[in-house]
């Protein structure tokens, strides 16, 4: 792994900590290459390591991310702005850890592939969201309010969580399928709590109208007014977290929340 990128936060002190990786990183011979890197290091925080992984999504499976945090702690990223020796000195001389974690996939209406770490959501503030929901071809309910989250294990402590979604374990590989403000009264009802899915399961959101409804995915967003039917499910397509610390998921945890 001696070929190496920079994705940045646009502020000084991450542009600051780049500079100082850059050369930090040329000193043991690594290359900067931004075409083809081995291993990916985003600075900044984790919408900084989102979009770090999405600028490379086509060939994130050849590819080995890390983040080093310049804010408050973040929960994707490795190492904090004063670990950056530490952080060269462990990359030069420790058997990394590789940590593949399957991608989110979702289609619009059968044809293009997208994909997504953390969830995608379904979305309209103009007016209610009726929502057909069926899990692996069979009708769970039908939704009414402003939309659904559909987030994988890592992106069961971003969006999800402030729905009042579970926080998944790192060793289990499940969807998490939870409602953006339900409405609920004697005619209309649905579940009203997260559901957490077996990871071979597949979610299908179909619609009459998705007029002024919008599709975010991470931190990405897309109109979806003409669309039908949008499909989900964890993707054979893997992003590789690369672990030079020992990882604990209850500590990391406690610390951030």
């Amino acid at each position: 792994m001696k070929h190496y990128a920079i994705v940045q936060r646009s502020d000084e002190y991450s542009k600051e900590i780049e500079t100082k990786l850059h050369k930090l990183l040329k000193q043991h011979d690594f290359q900067e290459d931004a075409k083809n890197p081995d291993i990916v290091i985003s600075v900044g925080g984790d919408g900084t390591f989102l979009y770090a992984l999405h600028q490379y999504i086509d060939v994130c499976d050849q590819i080995n991310f890390i983040g080093i945090h310049t804010g408050t702690l973040g929960f994707l990223t490795e190492y904090g702005a004063t670990e950056i020796e530490k952080f060269v000195s462990d990359l030069v001389r420790k058997k990394p850890r590789i940590e593949a974690k399957r991608l989110l996939e979702f289609k619009i209406d059968g044809l293009q592939k997208y994909y997504a770490l953390n969830e995608i959501r379904v979305e309209n503030i103009m007016k209610t969201q009726i929502l057909d929901i069926y899990i692996s071809n069979k009708f769970f309910e039908t939704f009414r309010g402003t939309g659904i989250c559909i987030s994988s294990q890592i992106g069961s402590t971003a969006y999800n969580r402030s729905l009042g979604g579970a926080v998944i374990d790192s060793d289990l590989e499940l969807l998490q399928l939870s409602e953006i403000t339900g409405i609920h009264h004697r005619l209309f009802q649905s579940l009203q709590s997260p559901i957490v899915l077996e990871g071979n399961k597949e979610i299908y959101l179909k619609s009459n109208s998705f007029e002024g409804s919008v599709l975010c995915y991470d931190h990405l967003n897309m109109k979806i007014d003409k669309v039908q039917e949008i499909n989900c499910c964890l993707s054979d397509k893997k992003i590789n977290m690369l672990r030079l610390k020992k990882y604990n998921y209850v500590k990391r945890l406690k610390n951030l929340f």
